[in-house]
């Protein structure tokens, strides 16, 4: 568990030094890019398309994530400020090949998910099979809660 600690707080603090790419999100006001909620699902699939693999972390109060993910990082505070369902995507360049992270932060939960197509990156990924694409997406609608 603690190398996708490391994993994630390196997706997370190396916006600034790696060209992290800020792709959208579903607060207007801050991102170039706005995505309604409605079409969050469709966009995510794009990169589950995309990818070949995923690693989950979804299922965390924000609490626990704080907890989980304090790794140096220790301005979470913002995850407090969010009091409705708020999605946003970066991507990054790992070296070997970009990810793709999905964020779901709503009242009281962060729910999480990296897409890569490196299994190199950690274990414990799930592959992205086109013939559960449509499973995938269902269970996608049920962590944007």
């Amino acid at each position: 568990m603690k190398k996708y600690v490391l994993l994630f707080v390196f997706l997370i603090l190396t916006s600034s030094v790696f060209g992290q790419q800020f792709l959208w999100s579903t607060e207007r006001d801050k991102a170039e890019r706005y995505v309604p909620l409605n079409n969050v699902t469709r966009e995510v699939l794009t990169f589950y398309d995309q990818y070949d693999l995923y690693y989950d972390f979804s299922g965390f109060s924000k609490d626990r994530f704080i907890k989980m993910f304090d790794y140096g990082f220790e301005d979470w505070s913002f995850l407090y400020d969010i009091e409705k369902l708020t999605v946003f995507a970066l991507r990054s360049n790992t070296g070997r090949g970009s990810i793709v992270l999905v964020m779901c932060i709503s009242k009281d939960n962060v729910n999480t998910l990296i897409f890569t197509n490196t299994p190199e990156l950690g274990r414990n990924w799930i592959m992205t099979y086109s013939s559960d694409r449509d499973k995938f997406s269902q269970w996608f609608k049920t962590i944007m809660n």
